[in-house]
């Protein structure tokens, strides 16, 4: 069930029609505002919602087009139904599944629902043309959160391959023009996220029916 009363089909014969599986902004922006990231391991509250809305500033700063920048805020979308099951966890999961004689099963069940929220809106080609960038947008963040409200710490924690840690070349850092730990977000409230990813998805769209018209 959906906080606004609507139904969500993981499985069976409903999830394969759109009225099985709809996708609601509201919804959407009211359960990634309370569904943390790093399952909780964070030094405050930080939920997949500022997590997106980072990505979308990231892709601004870069320069990259309304089109990119919806799509790094819409990434994690498909995490309103699926939960946002850290990375670790992913990989022991399909780990398991594929010990058991199976196939990798989160990353199976995770693309299906991914897909489907990115073709409500559309962004099935951004998500193909602009994948590698989307990726990179992700790393950074990823990076910058790890650095502002984790406990990670070079010398007594393992290196995180996905950062490239041991490869000062291809290690990804974090931005410099913000803190996530600053008292100005720490004292955001969840409904002050969900507020925010809703603002900022109406913009976009805004911005890209106003490039749209101006293609034609």
């Amino acid at each position: 069930m959906t906080p606004t009363g609507g139904e969500y089909h993981l499985l069976g014969g409903p999830a394969m029609t759109d009225a099985g599986q709809p996708v609601d902004i509201e919804a959407v922006a009211h359960q990634l505002s309370l569904i943390n990231r790093f399952h909780g391991a964070t030094s405050r509250p930080y939920s997949v919602a500022e997590h997106s809305l980072l990505c979308c500033d990231i892709a601004e700063r870069l320069g990259r087009s309304v089109h990119v920048r919806l799509g790094a805020l819409w990434h994690d979308a498909h995490e309103c139904v699926t939960q946002d099951l850290s990375s670790p966890a992913k990989r022991a999961v399909n780990a398991v599944a594929c010990a058991a004689g199976g196939t990798n099963a989160w990353t199976y069940f995770e693309a299906t629902h991914a897909k489907r929220f990115r073709r409500a809106l559309g962004l099935e080609t951004v998500f193909v043309a602009a994948r590698a960038v989307l990726k990179h947008i992700d790393l950074i963040a990823l990076a910058t959160e790890r650095r502002d409200l984790t406990a990670w710490h070079p010398d007594r924690c393992k290196p995180w391959a996905v950062l490239h840690d041991d490869d000062p070349a291809e290690r990804i850092e974090p931005i410099t023009w913000l803190r996530l730990d600053s008292p100005e977000r720490a004292a955001m409230t969840w409904q002050d996220w969900r507020q925010a990813f809703l603002d900022r998805f109406e913009a976009l769209q805004h911005a890209q029916r106003v490039a749209r018209e101006r293609a034609c």
